[in-house]
């Protein structure tokens, strides 16, 4: 059955309230002042949204924003793809986004692009995973590095951890 509504419309339907976490969370707006530390948290609700239900999963992909403040300065634009057991609630998530901005190391502050792709899993209304940094562009093109992520699926305000190293 494919579905090209938006999520919440399909989770309802279902009548599985632990699934409906993900969507709500998503539809927080924010902007990049007024949070300190390492934090991010949505700058709108998600686009292009694609829902798809197989056996006993739901799959959405979907498009994202993100306001990143801490060690990461400035905003992400990405993709994601989103699997949950409907039996469970728990689930992945996977994808890519660029982020725009200044990164600030003990090395010092540079500002570009980078590529972040990230993996994390989710169960109880809370998500952890993983990120990689490579390919930058301007002051980041030198820039490689790697940390976590972490948050709420209700409001998919979280924090992050960030290990940075240069090559030459």
């Amino acid at each position: 059955m494919k579905i090209t509504t938006r999520p919440i419309i399909l989770l309802t339907l279902l009548a599985v309230p632990v699934l409906m976490l993900l969507p709500v969370g998503h539809a927080t707006t924010a902007t990049c002042t007024g949070t300190t530390g390492n934090a991010f948290v949505p700058t709108g609700p998600p686009t292009n949204v694609v829902t798809n239900q197989v056996d006993g999963f739901i799959i959405t992909t979907e498009s994202f924003g993100l306001c990143f403040t801490g060690a990461f300065n400035g905003d992400t634009q990405g993709t994601v793809t989103i699997i949950v057991n409907t039996s469970t609630g728990n689930g992945i998530f996977f994808g890519q986004n660029t982020f725009t901005g200044t990164v600030s190391s003990p090395s010092g502050s540079a500002s570009g692009t980078i590529f972040v792709p990230f993996a994390a899993t989710f169960s109880t209304g809370n998500f952890q995973g993983q990120y990689t940094l490579y390919g930058g562009t301007g002051d980041l093109s030198n820039l490689h590095g790697f940390g976590t992520i972490q948050g709420s699926l209700t409001t998919f305000v979280g924090t992050y951890t960030a290990h940075f190293f240069t090559s030459s």
